[in-house]
């Protein structure tokens, strides 16, 4: 089995080690398959649990932390191969965590497959593998309870190569019989390097013998005399014969094994260099994989190392963003927990995962792996390549050819000896021959010469003669050439200016087009400024007549406004993408039209080469002529002349041919030039024409949502002054003190925590920012806790408070409802249980009540005071909004009685002071009184004002109100409404100014209008 990522390509070590030992490494990608822990984690197992040893905040703070780290992390801790505690999750793995989150401790008990029972860590050196297994009565994380390993093959790998090229370089000099870890040398395996000197001893002895024996028999030869001896006969010839043979015979022996040296055959030499490389190569391999296993060759080691880093990354990112937080302290003693600090923290290794993520720690022991197999390749693979290239380029190719012996006949020997002598008789009678041949040739030789002498000096006269009137016709070619150049170079002038020409026209018509196109918008512009202008008008008018539609429009103007801003960007959009396609398709046509060009010039000068090619053919075709002339001897000089005239009048003719083509095809590219402008210029008109169309659509459908929008606007008005158009809302709530409810007072505090107190006497405080919880007791007492992002709180009245994500705190109340403060925005979010919500402010160190009423639910609410009570002798109810002054026409208005509820009011009329205008001022008693209506965008508005006498509140009551958009309140928070049906209900005097808008009454508004304590009454009649 494979184990990644442990791999066998390109292995030289292994090949070398084979190759110069015979020793058969297994591959190295299988070497883990047997040492794998719980969860396939190569190389260790590990176990995770629980610790209690965190270090104390002054030993994370400390700059010497080694002591902790010592006694706690690392190698042979607790009496376990390495150990590495660690922060994770309280409710499971983790690899970041914001501060603020709490954490436990855990440590990770690691134990490595294949150690030694020393302390000492994993170090270099020759280890000889075993099979091992786990001493576990019981399975363990997907392990056998007798689990069993193997490091045989890795010994094999790492340490037997090496032992083998050892055994080979020492006194044996032989790896027969070799073996290391149970893995041994097969005998037709193994490498003897002294079979090679006995090998080239033995050439050495056959070729100085066979040298020898050579010498001797070409003694007895020249012994024996030569072949015409006068005492050899036919007997003496046939042994002389036969010693020529043999001297043959031993002389080829000879030469197949040569000697290098009196003493030394070349063969025995080459076998001696290659022993000598192949031990230099053992050797230089041996010396590479002693440092090797000495330094990195266990992979264990590798392993300890990865383990150091994890265990400084942890303790760098991880145990030091940790500190011990105090949740309680007592008599009892101290509680708390731990949570993160500081930025940074990182509760896994790298990009691997999560340290409590086993799958985390198999990416560990493969990056064990991978650190040894590179030092393996670094060193080892390295090391074998260059060995085997050392070997085979010590042998070079070398071979052993056969020894082979040449045949020797005596009868052949001596009829061949006959033969020869017959041979040369002929050769001899045939040199006579030739020598009597050769002198006629010579003669016959020289006769020739002076007649070809001759004929060479008459034709050598013609040709001069020709060659004179070439270079006139060549002469009168070249002036047509440049004539004709010339001609060609005013037509590319001609075309040139042009093309400038139009290029100019097509930039001036841009230009003029562009101009046009900001003449337009311009006038667009003007326009659009004056519908503004127009419409500011309108507005003021409206405003005028009546603020409520003012406001009502408002919201339809900034939306109409930014419709008309988003058409502008649309149209400006459309415009730039008409221009950037009108100047695309401008330069298109540029493109084409110089391509086209380019195309006719090339064209041009192809014809040019064309014509020129078959000037040089017709030159070639005349000097092949001429040479057919010569050979045909044409010595007539009036032939010559007519036919050189006829020559020179069919090459006018082709030369004023293409002129003629020539001239066809530049009409041609004129008409076609002349037409695409055309074309061109049509275009652009057509543009321009679309252009102007769309334009006008545009201002069509512009002045169209005008229209449309001021019908809207009008619409929105006759509905706001309809009765029964509209149902109104009282506002509620404000960022100032105001009574709570059934439930409690939430207040936003100056540092960003949000309290809730209850009517019991406690109290609840929530840091949005990290959850912490704090629970005041009636007693006194307080309960501390932390509240996680999603987790919810169970307060005193029956609500549920939940920590959100986004920091927010969300309030859900037994009714349905449910708020939501955010502390970062100054704002509170109620939801009803119909769905409706309202947002209003709320500045830190105030109070919002933390379960308000629905403002249209009936019934008495402490929400919906009677804010008018000392400005009238009569007030409406407000306990009903049918029944308030907000109420539409014919549903009936109610007064309060003495006990404060409500009594049916006549008329069906809402209660709004006597005389009371449309537009809020008061007819009869002080003309000059005046009411202040106030404009707001949505924002609450604080109403500061003195209670009635006696009525047991504090000196001033202030009443919020949660503005809506297009409403007009008075200073008593009351929304202002026209008259609906029927006479006005009773009729109270309104004591505010009408012509100025103010927000709330400030401190010196006392002064002014005598709202002080020492003041008059508000109303007559009123005490």
């Amino acid at each position: 089995m494979v184990v990644h990522p442990a791999y066998s390509t390109d292995d030289y070590w292994h090949l070398a080690v084979k190759l110069l030992t015979g020793y058969e490494m297994p591959l190295r990608e299988s070497l883990f398959d047997k040492l794998l822990g719980n969860q396939g984690i190569p190389l260790m197992k590990i176990e995770f649990s629980d610790y209690d040893g965190e270090p104390s905040n002054a030993v994370v703070e400390a700059a010497d932390s080694l002591g902790w780290r010592a006694e706690n992390s690392g190698w042979r801790i607790e009496n376990t191969d390495f150990v590495i505690p660690f922060y994770s999750g309280k409710h499971g793995p983790i690899t970041t965590a914001s501060v603020g989150t709490k954490v436990v401790m855990k440590k990770a008990r690691i134990t490595l497959l294949g150690t030694t029972s020393t302390d000492a860590p994993p170090a270099g050196g020759v280890v000889l593998g075993s099979d091992f297994k786990s001493n576990n009565d019981k399975e363990f994380d997907g392990l056998n309870a007798h689990q069993e390993w193997s490091n045989k093959a890795l010994s094999q790998y790492s340490y037997g190569g090496g032992k083998a090229l050892e055994h080979l370089l020492g006194e044996a000099q032989s790896t027969i019989g070799f073996s290391w870890n149970d893995l041994r040398v097969e005998n037709k395996n193994a490498v003897n390097l002294k079979s090679f000197e006995e090998a080239a001893d033995a050439f050495d002895r056959a070729a100085s013998f066979f040298r020898t024996q050579h010498r001797q028999l070409e003694d007895w030869e020249f012994d024996l005399g030569a072949e015409e001896a006068s005492w050899k006969g036919q007997a003496a010839g046939v042994f002389r014969d036969l010693i020529h043979g043999l001297a043959r015979n031993y002389d080829k022996y000879s030469d197949q094994l040569p000697l290098a040296t009196e003493a030394a055959s070349r063969y025995g030499q080459d076998l001696r260099d290659f022993r000598h490389a192949v031990h230099t190569a053992g050797q230089n391999l041996y010396n590479a994989w002693n440092t090797w296993q000495l330094l990195t060759g266990n992979p264990l080691r590798w392993l300890h190392d990865v383990l150091l880093d994890v265990s400084e990354d942890v303790w760098n990112n991880n145990i030091k963003k940790v500190r011990f937080k105090v949740t309680s302290a007592g008599r009892a003693g101290t509680t708390g927990h731990h949570e993160v600090k500081f930025d940074g923290f990182s509760g896994g290794y790298l990009d691997w995962g999560a340290l409590e993520d086993k799958a985390t720690w198999k990416k560990i022991g493969e990056e064990a792996i991978r650190r040894w197999q590179q030092s393996v390749v670094d060193t080892l693979v390295a090391a074998g390549k260059q060995a085997i290239v050392d070997v085979q380029n010590s042998w070079n190719g070398q071979t052993f050819a056969p020894v082979t012996t040449v045949s020797t006949n005596l009868s052949q020997e001596y009829a061949s000896d006959k033969a020869d002598k017959d041979k040369a008789d002929a050769e001899a009678a045939a040199a006579a021959a030739k020598a009597e041949r050769e002198a006629d040739k010579a003669e016959a030789a020289a006769a020739a010469a002076a007649a070809k002498a001759e004929h060479e000096a008459e034709v050598k006269q013609a040709k001069a003669e020709r060659e004179a009137e070439k270079a006139e016709q060549a002469a009168a070619a070249a002036a047509a050439k440049a004539e004709h150049e010339a001609e060609v170079k005013q037509a590319k002038a001609e075309r040139e200016a042009e093309k400038a020409e139009q290029e100019a026209e097509a930039a001036a018509a841009k230009a003029e087009q562009k101009a046009e196109q900001e003449q337009a918008k311009a006038e667009r512009d003007q326009k659009e400024a004056e519908q503004e202008a127009k419409q500011e008008q309108k507005e003021a008018e409206q405003e005028q007549k009546q603020i409520l539609a003012t406001n009502l429009a408002r919201a339809e103007r900034e939306q109409q406004k930014q419709e008309q801003a988003q058409k502008e960007r649309e149209q400006e959009a459309k415009q730039a993408e008409q221009e950037a396609r009108a100047e695309a398709k401008q330069q298109e046509l540029e493109a084409k039209q110089e391509e086209k060009e380019r195309e006719q010039e090339a064209k041009q000068e192809q014809k040019e080469a064309e014509q020129k090619q078959k000037q040089a053919e017709q030159e070639a075709k005349q000097e092949e002529k001429e040479r057919e002339q010569e050979q045909r001897q044409i010595r007539t000089e009036a032939e010559y002349q007519a036919k050189q005239e006829e020559q020179e009048a069919k090459q006018e003719a082709k030369q004023a041919k293409q002129e003629a083509k020539q001239e066809q095809k530049e009409a041609e590219q004129q008409a076609r030039q002349d037409q695409l402008q055309a074309e061109q210029e049509q275009k652009q008109a057509e543009q321009q024409s679309r252009q102007d169309q769309l334009q006008a659509e545009q201002e069509r459908k512009q002045e169209q949502r005008q229209s449309e929008a001021e019908s809207r606007f009008d619409q929105q008005r006759r509905e706001a002054l309809t009765p029964g158009g509209r149902e109104w809302e009282l506002p509620f709530g404000g960022p100032d003190s105001v009574p709570g409810s059934e439930g409690g007072l939430t207040s936003l505090n100056p540092d960003g925590t949000v309290t809730t107190n209850f009517p019991d006497g406690s109290s609840t405080t929530v840091d949005p920012a990290t959850g912490e919880t704090t629970v005041g007791l009636p007693d006194g007492t307080r309960e501390i806790s932390d509240l996680a992002p999603g987790e919810s709180l169970h307060n005193k009245d029956g609500s549920w408070t939940t920590l959100n994500p986004d920091h927010t705190l969300t309030t859900d109340f037994p009714d349905g409802s449910s708020t939501v403060v955010d502390p970062a925005k100054g704002t509170t979010t109620t939801t009803f249980p119909d769905g409706t919500s309202i947002t209003s402010p709320i500045e830190p160190g105030h109070s919002l009540p933390s379960h308000p009423g629905h403002p249209n639910q009936s019934g008495s609410s402490s929400y919906f005071p009677n804010f008018e009570e000392e400005l009238f002798d009569t007030l409406p109810d407000y306990s009903d909004d049918l029944g308030s002054p907000l109420a539409p026409a014919g549903l009936g208005a109610t007064t309060q009685d003495s006990d404060g509820y409500g009594a049916p009011g006549g008329g069906g009329s809402p209660m709004l002071p006597m005389g009371t205008r449309i537009n809020g001022s008061t007819s009869g008693g002080n003309d000059g009184e005046r009411v202040r209506n106030v404009l707001d965008d949505g924002q609450q508005v604080i109403t500061r004002r003195r209670p009635a006498a006696g009525a047991g509140r504090s000196s001033y009551e202030e009443v919020g109100a949660a503005r809506r958009a297009g409403v007009a309140t008075s200073s008593a928070g009351t929304p202002f409404m026209p008259p609906m049906g029927g006479s006005p209900g009773g009729g109270g005097q309104q004591t505010q100014s009408s012509d100025r808008d103010r927000d709330s009454w400030v401190a010196e508004d006392e002064d002014v209008w005598g709202t002080d304590e020492g003041g008059a009454p508000a109303v007559l009649g009123r005490d």
